[in-house]
């Protein structure tokens, strides 16, 4: 007869802890990449194609972007990530006469947003900045 060391059963209880607590892990990860419902685009923002606000261009004079929109636009966000701004974020500033100036740097890429009185967001537009000199 084999006598049960005391060294056995903690062994056993570390693996079956360390399994249920690897199931439970990879239970949630599952979960959360996986879409279970119809809200699985609740968490981002929902870019429009149709609004009524637009962004009809994108100029760089004398080391500044100048954005002429068009439409009922509201506000503007400019980022030098392509990461979609949310509807609340602190990036976003008043338009005033459809047209807004902002200081840029050089060699970088910026992204665009525009947001109507309804609260959509556009489309991104960027420019680069890259001189061709």
């Amino acid at each position: 007869m084999k006598k049960i060391n005391k060294d056995d059963n903690q062994i056993t209880f570390i693996i079956v802890v360390g399994v249920i607590i690897l199931c439970v892990f990879s239970f949630i990860c599952a979960s959360s990449l996986l879409p279970i419902n119809n809200e699985s685009d609740s968490y981002f923002v929902k870019l429009e194609d149709d609004m009524n606000a637009k962004i009809e261009s994108l100029d760089i004079e004398n080391n500044k972007l100048k954005i002429t929109m068009s439409g009922d636009t509201v506000s503007y966000c400019v980022k030098s990530t392509k990461s979609n701004p949310s509807t609340n974020s602190l990036c976003w500033k008043k338009v005033d006469n459809n047209v807004a100036t902002i200081s840029i740097y050089q060699y970088k890429k910026y992204y665009v947003w525009i947001k109507d009185a309804n609260g959509n967001i556009s489309i991104p537009m960027s420019i680069n900045t890259k001189s061709d000199n």
